[in-house]
């Protein structure tokens, strides 16, 4: 179990909530569905966090790193319409790479 206070994917999933409701597109179900998508993101790494459990853990982590790769590919739907995403999908492909290593490691035990 972790203190999801202490977690860098944790604060890096809030300032994604944050990137994502500024992106700019004509298309306010796109932007509707990253705000879903991102607040599910930082809503599961703390949920698995408070589940007392390493098993657990990983397990949410992993219904977080799904809805990640969901606002990646939104991202590249908003650049296709002309919105400059190039920045926030950086920060998304790291959080991603930050949550299977927390998921690997967790189910290793380590």
């Amino acid at each position: 179990m972790a203190n999801v206070l202490k977690l860098d994917i944790y604060h890096l999933a809030l300032a994604q909530v944050a990137d994502v409701s500024r992106i700019d597109t004509r298309f306010g179900d796109i932007q509707n569905q990253l705000r879903r998508a991102s607040i599910s993101v930082a809503s599961n790494i703390c949920e698995g966090a408070g589940r007392g459990s390493d098993t657990e853990f990983a397990r949410f982590l992993g219904i977080a790193r799904g809805s990640n790769t969901e606002i990646a590919g939104q991202l590249q739907i908003c650049a296709a319409l002309g919105s400059d995403t190039a920045q926030i999908y950086g920060a998304n492909q790291r959080l991603g790479r930050m949550l299977t290593g927390l998921i690997r490691r967790l189910r290793s035990g380590g």
